[in-house]
């Protein structure tokens, strides 16, 4: 055992160094650089380019210090601390620095502070404020630049180059967070500007529309097009995929007005998709419906095609519509109803439509989205693991050594998932690519299997094949963990990498590559969503991936395990909550007398013990 140097500190278990800035002794981890150690002791240095969620990259010069034995001035965003630094922020030299340094962005910087959209919120005014550089003053400096055309072209934001002062947040927010290429710094000189290929304007460009960029910038050069400032913030999840990012939404007036990432969030750090940032004006659309609505007597059942809304139906109050609603539902209790469950609802109230279901309607056809689409994950992975449940969190994702995307388009799919992939590739991570079709991933893969549509078994096998023939399985794991390794081991005869190659169309050196890749790269995580589940033999696609994670020994341990992708962004909640025609909450199956008489007593009713009508029979 290594002792630890005693110039070293401990805080929490973790390394620490100890520096001292203007006079006082700060305790900094290790690794941090000097503007981390003062901001975080709570002494402001001021700096345009900085953001936590980057890389050190230096380049507006305002952050610069002075430290005992280097020359010169120093940018404390890209010195790493030492121990025994000794640190002065704020030196007749720095502040000397700075000044000319801000005077120097601010001549290329047009003003009109007072119709920009940043006003007030604006990162280049508090700093000039903080250096004491007054408005007049700044206005004296300026002269007649080039002047750049507002670029309004895309739905969500606007472009004023006018307002940029080359920081360059946006474009290392596109390539660092996002890993896309839509923006660039190009030209040079005073014809220097971020631009896109081309110089094309934002909405004919390869823009994801993330909103990265407009987050970043410290200035009006990027500013949304509809927000306004909100007089509360309530914090939620947001309402499209299954990724779970944390959102919060600003409110004014009882209206969405704003929407910005939790960077607290493990899941989303703060990031967001197109959708995640922008897509909520369907919350106060016009076409909403907000009140009840019953069939007008009389109307025919056809005439809704091609007749107005409110010459079908009128609007009526919520006591009469439930009173309606429960009269007619009289007619159909027991298996003569189907209750239809939401991956867009809640835990809780999925779990009150299954149990109106029950006990209620004494029923078990209740049902949603995830029969379409994500069934086979619980079959497989309950049968596998006890649990119809991603075995890792999301969090553990950009950890891995290797990753294994199988039926899965990512980017297109879980957007703020698929950056964390590939920001695990560009920090060395492998990834292996199993997919009929070219998606935006396989520029980040080491391998891209480009297998026949519904070969995924095969496929699957096929690398298992070589891990147990060349020997790269987890035998302690296996051996602890596993049962039935035997029979599956004779299953296996059956792939020989002949037969897989004339099934999967995919040559043999790259099964075998892919096999080693993914066995000597640990940890490894496997990713799949509805390119293996929606098949005839879903259920066995799932099955090949949760044997593949534990031939390999890469389940519950952080960054493996075997990771389904869900659509809605409540579907694993629904499924858990027991919307679904087979399980109670908790996967305890209906057709268990000693769990059926559980849930009667829990909830003092008699219970179906035969399971109900999935969502495709009850239509």
């Amino acid at each position: 055992m290594n002792a630890i140097p005693a110039t070293n500190v401990r805080e929490n278990g973790t390394a620490s160094i100890k520096l001292t800035i203007n006079g006082k002794e700060v305790v900094a981890k290790k690794g941090a650089t000097v503007l981390e150690a003062a901001l975080n002791t709570g002494i402001y240095i001021p700096t345009l380019c900085y953001d936590p969620d980057l890389k050190p990259y230096g380049g507006c010069r305002l952050c610069v210090v002075e430290i005992e034995g280097m020359r010169g001035l120093v940018s404390s965003c890209t010195t790493p601390v030492t121990n025994g630094m000794v640190v002065y922020t704020e030196t007749p030299k720095v502040n000397q620095s700075r000044r000319i340094t801000m005077e120097l962005i601010t001549v290329n910087h047009h003003g009109d502070c007072l119709v920009c959209a940043k006003n007030q919120d604006c990162e280049l005014l508090k700093v000039a404020r903080y250096l004491g550089m007054e408005q007049n003053h700044v206005d004296r400096l300026r002269k007649n630049t080039q002047v750049f055309p507002v670029d309004d072209s895309h739905p969500a934001f606007i472009r004023d180059l006018n307002k940029c002062i080359l920081c360059a947040k946006c474009v290392r927010a596109c390539h660092e967070i996002v890993c896309h290429d839509a923006i660039d710094i190009a030209f040079r000189g005073n014809s220097a500007k971020v631009a896109t290929f081309g110089d094309k304007p934002i909405a004919e460009s390869i823009c994801k529309s993330c909103g990265e960029c407009v987050v970043r910038c410290p200035t009006g050069a990027l500013v949304p097009k509809w927000e306004k400032t909100p007089t509360q913030e309530v914090k939620t999840i947001c309402p499209y995929c299954g990724v779970g990012c944390s959102i919060y939404l600003g409110v004014r007036d009882n209206k969405i007005v704003s929407v910005r990432g939790d960077s607290e969030s493990p899941v989303n750090r703060g990031t967001l998709c197109v959708k995640g940032r922008w897509g909520y004006d369907f919350v106060s659309h016009t076409e909403r419906l907000t009140t009840p609505l019953i069939r007008i007597p009389g109307v025919p059942r056809d005439a809704g095609q091609n007749m107005k809304t409110h010459d079908v139906f009128r609007e009526a109050g919520w006591d009469e519509a439930i009173e309606l609603v429960a009269k007619r539902l009289r007619d159909f209790v027991s298996n003569g109803v189907g209750v239809i469950a939401s991956a867009k609802c809640t835990n809780e109230e999925n779990y009150v439509m299954q149990k109106f279901a029950r006990a209620v309607l004494a029923t078990n056809n209740v049902d949603h989205c995830a029969r379409l689409c994500h069934a086979p994950t619980v079959a497989g992975l309950v049968q596998s693991f006890g649990s119809g449940a991603m075995t890792n969190s999301i969090n553990d994702i950009g950890d891995a050594a290797c990753i294994l995307a199988i039926g899965t388009n990512t980017t297109e799919n879980h957007p703020v998932l698929g950056y964390r992939i590939a920001r695990a590739v560009n920090n060395g991570g492998k990834l292996i690519v199993a997919n009929p079709y070219e998606i935006e991933l396989c520029r980040f893969a080491s391998i891209w299997l480009q297998h026949s549509p519904g070969t995924d078994v095969a496929l699957l096998m096929g690398m298992m094949r070589v891990i147990v023939d060349e020997g790269l399985l987890d035998s302690a794991f296996i051996r602890e963990r596993c049962e039935n390794f035997d029979a599956f081991g004779e299953s296996l005869k059956d792939f020989d990498l002949d037969f897989v190659e004339r099934i999967t169309k995919v040559p043999q050196s790259k099964i075998v590559e892919a096999a080693r890749m993914f066995a000597t790269n640990s940890p490894a995580a496997i990713l799949y969503a509805m390119g293996i589940t929606q098949h005839s033999h879903g259920t066995d696609n799932v099955l090949a991936t949760a044997n593949l994670a534990m031939l390999t020994g890469n389940v519950g341990k952080p960054s493996t395990g075997v990771n389904p992708l869900r659509g809605q962004n409540n579907v694993q909640g629904a499924c858990d909550m027991g919307a679904l025609p087979n399980v109670y909450p908790g996967y305890q199956a209906v057709n268990d007398s000693a769990i059926q008489k559980k849930f009667e007593a829990a909830w003092g009713c008699s219970l179906s013990p035969s399971p109900g009508l999935t969502l495709v029979d009850m239509i």
